[in-house]
């Protein structure tokens, strides 16, 4: 359920995260599963493009707004929430992929596939459940 939200808080559509975190949730399983660091690079790229470079660099954003949502929102967004507490964790997200990408190109091949599938197992809760591990410790300890 939608909240109140401060005038200069900057929102977004409930539906861009949730697709966003999808995409990371199957290139980390997918690196994990066939044991490919490439897809867990992609993640990293996407998700650093996105915090870095924002919403209007984000392949995965662009994708989901030119593309997808015209088909499934015509009329346009519906719903927003707050963007603060999904950039937080996408933050998370890109530093746990980073250290997992470290981790593998120092052949530390347990910690790098425990940190992937960790990146999985979150992305997929809060794409599936919308259950933002992330978001949960922003709006606790940040907000």
């Amino acid at each position: 359920m939608p909240h109140v939200q401060a005038v200069d808080t900057p929102v977004v559509d409930v539906n861009v995260p949730r697709f966003n975190q999808a995409v990371v949730a199957l290139l980390t399983a997918g690196a994990f599963v066939f044991q490919l660091p490439v897809l867990l690079a992609a993640a990293f790229v996407l998700l650093l493009a996105s915090r870095l470079g924002g919403p209007r660099f984000a392949p995965v954003t662009q994708l989901y707004v030119r593309l997808i949502r015209p088909r499934l929102q015509p009329e346009g967004p519906t719903e927003f929430e707050d963007a603060r507490p999904p950039a937080f964790s996408q933050w998370i997200g890109g530093a746990v992929t980073g250290a997992a990408l470290v981790a593998l190109a120092l052949d530390w091949s347990t910690l790098g596939w425990t940190l992937t599938v960790l990146v999985a197992v979150l992305a997929a809760l809060a794409a599936a459940a919308r259950i933002c591990v992330g978001c949960l410790f922003y709006e606790r300890f940040l907000a």
